[in-house]
């Protein structure tokens, strides 16, 4: 599925005025969104910048260690990489850092970088030290670095001169180009830089060297990027980039209906609504997200521990339901992490969305549980996702399970699981979870190996052939081969009473005509390609 654009009808002369966006554009509620540090001047009046909303606030932009998709789409502003995604929404590469990049075999990869490529605040020219430097900094165990699964079987990189080098590999791995090199952890650091930080650095790094540069982050409220004077290609398309850290989907919705913000992801809900009454020179465009949403269940906690109460609550989600009252139609129940058109989408669930109610109370009958049995469950405090397990409150209600729902901050949720946060982790038992896919099906299941025990497999599931089929999956280039093990990786899953997979969900995104955007074919932004259209350039 492709993103699918719906325009204003510029025959329309549109709603009674005085409208709701001129209220919004001139009411006190306008004042109160100034107040809380969005943008305060139009289009016209604003130069060239881009006013665009981020879907939470950043956590760091040392992207080894990020925990959302949303330091990925500023990282991969100020940062380079060997080589990047297209920005014309296909998972296509093109050469960014490098001049030359080549697959020798399947385990080597020749560089060579473009000569006189500047990092920022003096940091002088990228070398394939530097390079070197940054892919074995993301495998160093000594940093702990949550997203080193993306560098795969790593082994080091050789320098051979001032830009070339050779990257080594252990043993083959399918994704390593559009997850290793071309992914947020691939970003190439100044060695220099980082280890004047000790090694490590937060949200302010030390240089940039992309198109765009780090100016400031003020927190909760946005991120802003200039112009980067040391870069040396292709002139960026505006002078200044204001990234607002944005959770709430109708806050942003009466910004851009206000005119403070040229582009936003918006709800599911308000979809419709907006198709059937388009903001003026506005155009919606409605992607794929390729999101993994899931009902997941921690089973070292005592209250889940027995695999037949797992089971019984997979049985008892109506999945349907869910999608239908958190996506509006708009998405499909999903058959697994990995999403429809990709290497190892499943044809079809192991469990029926619609569950199972009979043979869920009959599960819990067998393991003698006593009703009603009170759990537990977790959520990020967005909108969708508190409709979501709303309704999944309702479907276990119905067989004996009462929930308690806790909504978290964003930032405090994402370390529930995590051991390095301390023990709370073991007090875990249902929560709704969603992490970010990318183009190839290891992205998608990579994060429930063994090795991601109090990483990022929350559900503490552990499953030996899982394990080596992931392994396995990334030593091959048979299409047919790793379809297969995907599908049965995603089956092991379900198997174990872990997980009750949700959807892939949609990523709508509202779009003035005065820009042209740039999104990977998940609807997540790729602001270097931003311009602005061409009679408004």
């Amino acid at each position: 599925m492709t993103g699918v654009r719906v325009d204003s009808d510029p025959s329309s002369s549109g709603p009674p005025s005085p409208s709701r966006r001129d209220l919004l554009r001139h009411s006190a509620l306008a004042g109160l969104v100034i107040a809380g540090g969005w943008p305060c001047m139009s289009w016209a009046a604003r130069g060239n910048q881009l006013h665009i909303r981020n879907y939470v606030d950043l956590t760091t932009l040392d992207l080894p260690f990020g925990v959302s998709g949303a330091e990925g789409i500023v990282g991969q502003a100020i940062f380079q990489n060997l080589l990047q995604f297209k920005p014309d929404g296909s998972w296509d590469t093109e050469i960014d850092a490098a001049e030359y990049f080549e697959a020798i075999d399947d385990t080597h990869y020749a560089f060579r970088l473009k000569p006189g490529q500047l990092f920022s605040n003096g940091f002088g020219e990228m070398t394939a030290d530097d390079v070197k430097f940054s892919f074995e900094r993301v495998i160093d165990p000594a940093l702990h670095a949550l997203n080193a699964p993306d560098m795969g079987p790593l082994s080091h990189v050789e320098v051979h001169d001032r830009l070339s080098g050779t990257i080594v590999l252990d043993s083959p791995y399918a994704a390593f180009v559009p997850v290793g090199v071309a992914g947020g952890s691939g970003a190439i650091m100044s060695r220099k830089a980082v280890e004047s930080m000790g090694g490590r650095f937060g949200i302010q790094p030390p240089c940039s060297s992309g198109p765009y540069r780090f100016r400031e982050w003020q927190s909760k409220r946005k991120t802003v990027l200039e112009r980067n004077p040391d870069w040396t290609g292709a002139p960026a398309a505006f002078e200044e980039l204001h990234i607002y850290a944005m959770t709430d989907h109708k806050a942003a919705e009466m910004a851009f209906e206000a005119g403070q913000l040229d582009c936003a992801q918006i709800s599911v809900e308000s979809t419709a609504p907006f198709q059937e009454n388009m903001p003026p020179n506005s155009f919606l465009e409605i992607h794929p997200s390729g999101r993994n949403y899931w009902l997941g269940m921690n089973q070292s906690n005592p209250a889940l521990q027995d695999i037949r109460v797992r089971r019984a609550i997979q049985y008892a989600v109506d999945v349907e339901a869910v999608v239908e009252a958190g996506w509006f139609g708009l998405a499909e129940p999903s058959m697994g992490p990995i999403p429809r058109g990709m290497v190892g989408c499943r044809e079809r669930s192991l469990i029926a969305p619609r569950g199972d109610l009979e043979n869920a109370r009959s599960l819990l009958r067998e393991a003698g549980v006593e009703l009603p049995l009170r759990l537990r469950l977790d959520v990020n405090s967005d909108t969708l996702e508190l409709t979501a397990v709303q309704v999944i409150q309702w479907s276990l209600e119905k067989v004996g399970i009462e929930v308690e729902i806790r909504a978290q901050d964003n930032s405090i949720f994402l370390s529930l699981g995590q051991e390095q946060a301390g023990d709370q982790w073991q007090d875990l038992q249902l929560y709704f979870q969603s992490f970010i896919g990318l183009a190839d099906p290891y992205y998608s299941l990579v994060w429930f190996t063994s090795q991601q025990l109090g990483q990022w497999n929350w559900e503490r599931f552990s499953n030996e052939e899982f394990d080596r089929l992931n392994d396995e999956a990334l030593a091959t280039t048979d299409e047919a081969e790793r379809d297969r093990m995907y599908r049965r990786m995603q089956d092991l899953m379900e198997q174990s009473g872990c997980y009750r997979f949700v959807t892939n969900g949609v990523m709508p995104q509202i779009i003035r005509n005065s820009i042209v955007p740039a999104f990977r074919p998940d609807g997540y932004a790729i602001l270097r390609g931003f311009r602005p259209s061409a009679r408004h350039a």
